[in-house]
């Protein structure tokens, strides 16, 4: 992962460009080695320099230098002081300056990820499924949401400890992610509570997805040693100009039917863990 305070350094460090500061007049008041340099080097300079001029802030241009592989941008601001106006270029190597562009476009994303993740199963987070409740979710084609609960989570924690609850945590999260893609996304949305959101799918893709989910979980459970993980689910459809909130709701009654019927089958027993 990249390190900001690196980025920042090497911004200010690195050979990035250069400064020149001009008067009123274009007389040279300050010039680094680098400024002086790029200069040197640059075609044209004096037709391409903007004349000096009052509320000139920011305004980037382009410099072709000698060599027709290289150009710089520079960005040019003025500043009013009682001596008069002063004239200030910031002068860097295109390719220089887009490679550090990159670096801060992939950190930031790497931030905004690890912002929707949740830290401990890699799931979306509660946080990115609120924002999408609140704006995506509301307006597709259709839309497939389901509700999971793993089922005893806070009797194993209780008896057997903390680890063991974490394994069936994992185990839930691990069968989620097996179904994952670019239109199903996956949520931890509480301790032990998660949510799959299937985008622009059909009723039918609806039931395939959950037959692979819950496939997917019991392959899970037959390999991997420890308690089974046992889950409710609830599923609901719903196509254009569907009601999210009632959505929403069917598909939590569904979940809590769904932990009942598992209840009365049986299947809720816990074992002790191996």
């Amino acid at each position: 992962m990249l390190d900001i305070d690196d980025i920042i350094l090497r911004f200010f460090r690195d050979d990035m460009g250069g400064i020149l500061i001009l008067n009123e007049d274009g007389q040279v008041l300050y010039e680094d080695e680098k400024a002086a340099r790029i200069r040197t080097e640059a075609k044209s300079w004096k037709t391409a320099c903007p004349p000096v001029y009052e509320g000139q802030k920011g305004e980037v241009w382009d410099l072709a230098g000698i060599d027709s592989s290289v150009s710089y941008m520079v960005t040019t601001s003025t500043f009013t002081l009682e001596e008069g106006m002063i004239q200030v270029h910031y002068i860097v190597e295109n390719s220089v300056y887009m490679g550090l562009c990159r670096d801060i476009t992939t950190y930031s994303g790497v931030l905004k990820e690890e912002k929707e993740r949740d830290g401990m199963t890699g799931l979306y987070n509660a946080g990115k499924f609120i924002r999408l409740k609140e704006s995506l979710f509301k307006s597709l084609d259709a839309i497939a949401l389901f509700f999971l609960d793993i089922n005893n989570l806070k009797y194993v924690n209780d008896h057997y400890g903390h680890e063991k609850g974490d394994q069936l945590i994992m185990k839930a999260a691990q069968s989620l992610r097996q179904i994952e893609a670019r239109n199903i996304m996956a949520f931890r949305i509480g301790g032990d509570e998660f949510a799959i959101a299937a985008l622009h799918v059909t009723r039918k893709e609806a039931e395939k997805i959950r037959k692979e989910w819950e496939e997917a979980l019991s392959e899970i459970n037959r390999k991997e040693e420890g308690t089974g993980c046992v889950m409710a689910c609830g599923m609901a459809y719903g196509e254009k100009g569907y009601d999210l909130g009632e959505v929403l709701a069917r598909a939590d009654q569904r979940m809590y039917e769904d932990k009942k019927q598992k209840k009365l089958e049986g299947q809720l027993t816990v074992k002790s863990p191996e």
